[in-house]
């Protein structure tokens, strides 16, 4: 849904009443990558001067903890979670992050580099915690903020 035109993402809102962004591989992997391969690479020359060196109990930790992270970001990748959720309760972020709509203050501007572009979304209570939506789910950003005043200001009018 994060590939396609606001007008898709109206139309799926009226009809069931909530619209699922699941998370976008590509843009998942760009971020991870530029991280991980340069540790990959490092951690590959040490791994074996480890185990020649007898480090072998931290040589096992760092293939365990490579291990990990590359199982993560399998899983994340083929079940495309989290998934960002908009629905007539407010905005949902995986299953942790929650906004209601009557606790939205404001939706703030896009910022950021062009590789990590999000958007706040702004509690009213000046001491919760912003909600951020990045590119993981939508590939136009600007176009989803506008979507999401336009939704805002018809929830504050309805007065639900």
């Amino acid at each position: 849904m994060g590939e396609r035109l606001p007008e898709a993402w109206m139309v799926e809102w009226h009809r069931n009443g909530r619209v699922e962004f699941p998370l976008r591989r590509w843009s998942f992997l760009q971020f991870p990558l530029l991280l991980l391969l340069p540790l990959g690479v490092m951690g590959l020359n040490s791994v074996a001067d480890m185990h020649d060196g007898g480090w072998p109990v931290p040589a096992y930790l760092l293939i365990t903890g490579y291990a990990g992270v590359v199982i993560t970001i399998a899983w994340q990748l083929i079940t495309q979670r989290p998934v960002l959720v908009i629905d007539h309760r407010g905005i949902h972020q995986g299953r942790r992050r929650f906004m209601p709509w009557d606790e939205i203050g404001s939706i703030g501007p896009i910022s950021g580099p062009k590789m990590a572009r999000h958007i706040q979304i702004n509690p009213k209570n000046v001491w919760a915690k912003n909600l951020t939506l990045t590119q993981q789910h939508v590939n136009d950003l600007q176009a989803l903020q506008t979507w999401l005043q336009d939704v805002l200001e018809e929830r504050r009018k309805a007065g639900v």
